[in-house]
């Protein structure tokens, strides 16, 4: 038997490796192989054992997100072979952009051509299922399938590079520069939205765009126009 390596208490496994890759991306870091191994507290050389190159690791991280979007799609429609094709098409959409905006970071590793693997084949199958019940066969179901992918995939992925775009462009506003910004929940989820502030007394605000400004009077806020005049 193997001896563990320092500070561990298990062996390394391959989904261990993938998960803790997608961890990283999810953080918003594109991880080397050391940052792995020093995170799984191993040896590159204990990576390597389980994966040929780096991609090799992407594509097992990839595969958790697609995982997820199937087990989401199952979880809303049941059996996709006997449900109504509109609603598993229409949920299988939702689920996608979820996840890519979920995993915002990884998305466009997702664009890729997927591995040909038993996940892949069962997700083709379906759709294939799907495009067959509305009545459609050869070049028809093909062309279908290429349209609704693109169309799915590509909104998806948009969705998710503006997500990383606009994390990137507003992480925060420096206060007193007058710039406004806007929050937007592209999850599909509620969000809690976590403002911190001192509330000092006679504390104002003011938007740009917007005839409006506000002001903290006696524990409160009194919204005006900005010449003072109320709504």
């Amino acid at each position: 038997m193997t001896r563990l390596a320092h500070g561990r208490t298990t062996h390394l496994e391959r989904a261990e490796i993938a998960a803790e890759t997608l961890r990283f991306f999810d953080a918003g870091d594109d991880p080397s192989i050391r940052q792995l191994a020093s995170a799984l507290q191993v040896t590159p050389s204990a990576i390597y054992h389980h994966f040929a190159s780096r991609a090799e690791i992407v594509q097992a991280a990839v595969d958790i997100v697609w995982q997820e979007i199937l087990v989401d799609l199952l979880a809303r429609v049941g059996d996709p072979f006997e449900t109504d094709p509109v609603e598993v098409l229409t949920v299988s959409g939702v689920a996608v952009r979820k996840a890519f905006v979920e995993h915002a970071t990884i998305a466009p590793y997702m664009a890729a051509t997927p591995q040909p693997d038993d996940l892949t084949s069962g997700g083709i199958a379906m759709l294939a299922s799907v495009f067959e019940r509305f009545g459609l066969e050869g070049e028809d179901a093909a062309e279908a399938f290429h349209m609704y992918a693109s169309y799915t995939f590509g909104t998806a992925l948009f969705a998710a590079n503006r997500r990383v775009a606009n994390q990137e462009l507003h992480r925060g506003s420096k206060a007193g520069t007058g710039n406004g910004h806007r929050i937007v929940n592209e999850s599909g989820e509620e969000a809690v939205y976590l403002e911190v502030g001192d509330r000092t007394p006679g504390d104002a605000v003011t938007y740009p765009d917007d005839d409006l400004k506000g002001a903290f009077i006696d524990g409160q806020w009194h919204f005006t126009h900005k010449d003072g005049s109320p709504y």
